[in-house]
């Protein structure tokens, strides 16, 4: 009678399988919505206040240098270069800021798809080892059917 057995480990198989594929997709989309929450802390939080900091020092920077007077002489550090340069490197910094962003939030979609897909292994394990499960039993039904005589009765 170790059928039966056969047929409990494997409907157990199948609801272990189903579990794990829900706890993954469930996963999958917890990574989902924390790279949608990155995107929108980079562009509600994060980008807004490295432009106001960058303004903020661009100001700084101008007062200094109207503090410190126009001195031509000096090749290379006219308030004009400086404040090009400066512009250049607050560019240069959002960018960065942009791409370091975009390469968190897609790293959170390619999580949540690998984990998806993760699950759906599962669940195909699961009834892989549900269809065993059975054919183990059919098996043992055949093989021993002198044995067990009729399921249904004499």
């Amino acid at each position: 009678m170790s059928f039966i057995g056969n047929i409990f480990g494997a409907y157990g198989a199948r609801q272990i399988g189903r579990f794990n594929a829900d706890l993954y997709a469930k996963q999958a989309e917890l990574a989902r919505k924390n790279a949608e929450i990155k995107r929108t802390t980079f562009e509600q939080i994060t980008l807004p206040r490295l432009k106001k900091d960058q303004e903020r020092n661009r100001s700084n920077q101008f007062v200094n240098l109207l503090k410190s007077g126009f001195d031509v002489d000096r090749i290379g550090e006219t308030p004009y270069l400086v404040g090009l340069e400066q512009s250049i490197e607050d560019a240069f910094e959002i960018s960065v800021q942009s791409f370091n962003s975009t390469v968190a939030v897609q790293n959170e979609i390619n999580n949540a798809s690998l984990l998806q897909a993760k699950g759906q292994g599962e669940r195909f394990k699961g009834d892989i080892q549900y269809r065993t499960g059975l054919a183990k039993a059919a098996g043992d039904i055949y093989m021993n059917r002198e044995t067990y005589g009729s399921l249904l009765g004499k």
